[in-house]
Parts: structure tokens; C-alpha cells; sequence
């Protein structure tokens, strides 16, 4: 009975550590798709589409049509919103390595070393 507690607990932790490695492995595979097959890493939904329904600048009254300035400012302003998708694109890149990395690293090693203690266990 003394064996057998410690050897269920190092049993359930290696079945923990198999979990986190196939998450990370879904993950680097899920990393690996995104830069290799699309052309723009993916963000999950449309972000370019935000930047084409900018809120635009109510016009003074009794004006009709925007001036040059307005309209410079909403291709300036486009233009910020596509460098903050980009700058998105980029944040979410380094994100999923990262997910990947650690799962598979931390499943990895959690799985070795609880299933090399289990073994020595049972034996």
C-alpha cells in the first residue's frame, strides 16, 4: 500500500506530461501551418477589415463634400490601423511559438521525469 500511492501519483503525472506534450505538439504544428502555407501569419479573423470601416469626422454644417485634409486623414489613419494589424500579426507569431515551445518542453520533461520515477517504482 506504501508503493502504491507514490507510484499512482508519478503514473498520473506522467499522463500529464504526455497531455501538455501533445498540446505543444498541436501547437508547432498549428505555428508551422501559419508560416508556411499562408501568405500573412493569421490572426483568426478578418483585422484588414476593421481598417476599411474607419469612423469618419462629422462635417461642419452646411458642408457637403470632406476637404483634402479630411481625406489625407483618413488614409493616414487607415494606414496606422494596417501597421497595428501587422504589428498584431507579429505579437501573435512570436505568442504561438512561444505556446509551443513550452508546452512541448514542459510536457517533455514532466513525462521523463515522472515516468523514469514510476518505473523505478515498479520494479
Amino acid at each position: 500500500m506504501q508503493k502504491l500511492i507514490p507510484t499512482i501519483y508519478f503514473y498520473v503525472l506522467s499522463a500529464v506530461g504526455v497531455v501538455l506534450f501533445i498540446i505543444g505538439l498541436f501547437n508547432s504544428i498549428h505555428f508551422v501551418v501559419g508560416i508556411t502555407v499562408y501568405d500573412k501569419y493569421p490572426l483568426g479573423y478578418a483585422p484588414e477589415s476593421r481598417c476599411d470601416y474607419m469612423p469618419k469626422v462629422a462635417l461642419p454644417e452646411g458642408q457637403t463634400q470632406p476637404t483634402k485634409s479630411d481625406t489625407e486623414a483618413e488614409k493616414k489613419e487607415k494606414e496606422e490601423c494596417l501597421k497595428n494589424v501587422e504589428t498584431e500579426r507579429q505579437n501573435k507569431k512570436v505568442d504561438d511559438l512561444e505556446k509551443s515551445i513550452a508546452f512541448t518542453t514542459i510536457g517533455l520533461l514532466v513525462f521523463v521525469v515522472h515516468f523514469y520515477f514510476a518505473r523505478r517504482r515498479t520494479e
